[in-house]
């Protein structure tokens, strides 16, 4: 049974309360719930298992027939669901497909409520998040794309941990977040984004000396200080790109930590060692693990190798890390080119060997963009053993093993640099005036988050085009911004309104008419 009470503090404070007791059965697991929802066409499941605890599924269904606008408005839909049965707020209107279902503070930090951002206005802007939502599954099923979101009583927990109420008393509010746990008295925990203390201790060994030795010990106990901050977070069921997030977190931990106070630091045993008391920037983590999650559940990719028998070996690298293989069923986003050759060489004893050289190519379909190469060294390939078959497979797999430290650490951070960088992407206005160029710019720098970076005319066409660059697919950036590109036309084009005729993977074409 599902109760949700609202209290109202002083008239102006408005929390919600939810209680997921009384559950059918206690081993209910989210995916069965998932299974149930397909046959049922979505909706939302609550449940208690002991990994979870209370937890609340939310499935959102579309009939659309592109792939990405499918997906995004199902899990547009499973996020309206899950936050009205959580918060009991009924949303609706048109949605904007970058949206995020959030608790914000008004100006005065007086009052707290959930609110969607909508495409009526082109400077919609918002700050904080529905915490801890996260993920469950996607795909199509029966003809209808699909997305399961699940928010659980054991992820909320660990992501309130991540964030100090220390300064609840300072003039200016943070960011408050509201989210629901059991039916304790502690049910809703109002807390802000901020920085969590953490204790931790670097190791090193001394064999580099006193000096690299403090150094690097400082470094690993900087990292321990975030994994301990990420690892209460992502405790449990974080999701299946759980490894490869831990993987990004870990490349760039210092910038997670402000500051940090050395409480001890002492050579034992061959090791230097140092323990710190390290601020950690919480917010800052919580909106990277986010970004990541988003970012890595996009690509679905395909393989090209000169060597067929290590197709595999590149699927298997990539399926341990949470990402899609193409199986003829969805279109590759991404392609893997993999270049190897094997050659004979000869030491200066005169002995004959074998080397092998491994290239590893990621290409973005869409954009044409090579978003990395990485080769393997091949002088730690030679193998000079008899006879040459086995030469040629220890080297082999040497390569492989050489490969297989980078191959992770570079889809992982090539990905996420690409999803930063955007796509440049054009639209076409045929008959435009430079006033048209004006209204588009307007709306496209203010209305998404992409922007216009330059744009061309094509005197003898009468023809204007944009270079505009986003971090999506275009059509996404479209279901942000048309409604309100033909509203202010509407208001500002003085006579004239765009027509849009069609929108392509890299392309966008309007026909300027008379109204």
């Amino acid at each position: 049974m599902l109760k949700l009470l609202r209290t109202i503090y002083a008239g102006i404070l408005i929390t919600a309360t939810i209680n997921l007791f009384t559950i059918g059965s206690l081993s209910a697991e989210p995916m069965d719930d998932v299974f149930s929802m397909l046959e049922d066409g979505g909706g939302t499941r609550t449940g208690k298992n002991k990994i979870d605890g209370y937890y609340v599924v939310a499935m959102g269904t579309s009939s659309r027939s592109n792939e990405n606008k499918g997906l995004e408005e199902a899990r547009m839909e499973a996020l309206r669901q899950l936050s009205e049965m959580i918060n009991g707020v009924t949303m609706s209107g048109n949605t904007s497909a970058s949206m995020k279902y959030i608790t914000v503070s008004d100006e005065n930090g007086t009052q707290e409520f959930s609110r969607e951002s909508f495409v009526d206005v082109v400077n919609t802007s918002f700050k904080g998040q529905l915490s801890a939502a996260k993920q469950l599954k996607s795909g199509k099923y029966d003809g209808d794309y699909f997305v399961a979101i699940v928010i659980t009583q054991t992820d909320l927990k660990q992501a309130a941990s991540l964030r100090s109420t220390a300064n609840s008393g300072n003039s200016h509010s943070g960011n408050t977040i509201i989210i629901a746990t059991d039916a304790s008295n502690q049910s809703i925990a109002q807390v802000k984004q901020g920085a969590k203390t953490v204790e931790s201790k670097g190791l090193a060994s001394m064999k580099v000396g006193e000096t690299e030795a403090r150094k690097k010990a400082l470094n690993d106990a900087i990292h321990n200080a975030v994994q301990q901050a990420q690892g209460v977070m992502m405790q449990g069921k974080s999701g299946k790109f759980n490894d490869a997030i831990a993987v990004a977190i870990s490349t760039k931990t210092e910038g997670y930590v402000s500051s940090y106070e050395m409480l001890d630091e002492d050579i034992s045993r061959g090791q230097y060692y140092v323990i710190i008391e390290a601020i950690v920037d919480a917010g800052k983590l919580l909106n990277d693990v986010n970004f990541y999650t988003q970012v890595l559940g996009q690509p679905v990719f395909s393989i090209n190798s000169e060597n067929d028998k290590k197709s595999d070996w590149v699927i298997d690298e990539l399926e341990l890390l949470g990402f899609t293989i193409n199986d003829g069923k969805k279109k590759a986003t991404h392609t893997f080119y993999l270049k190897q050759r094997q050659s004979h060489v000869e030491d200066h004893k005169g002995s004959k060997g074998i080397e092998t050289v491994l290239s590893i190519v990621l290409k973005d379909n869409n954009s044409g963009d090579i978003l990395f190469t990485i080769n393997n060294d091949p002088m730690k390939t030679r193998i000079y053993v008899q006879p040459v078959s086995r030469a040629k497979q220890v080297s082999e797999h040497v390569a492989y093993k050489q490969m297989k430290k980078k191959m992770g650490v570079e889809v992982i951070q090539s990905l996420a640099r690409h999803a930063e960088k955007g796509i440049v992407y054009q639209i076409v206005l045929k008959n435009a005036k430079r006033t048209d160029v004006d209204i588009f710019k307007h709306v496209l720098n203010n209305g998404t988050s992409g922007n216009v970076e330059t744009w061309k005319w094509d005197k003898k066409h009468k023809t204007m085009t944009l270079d505009y660059r986003f971090s999506g697919p275009l059509s996404e950036a479209f279901d942000q911004s048309l409604k309100e590109i033909y509203s202010t036309f509407k208001k500002e084009g003085k006579g004239r309104r765009p027509h849009m005729k069609k929108v392509e993977r890299d392309a966008a074409y309007f026909d300027m008419v008379r109204s």
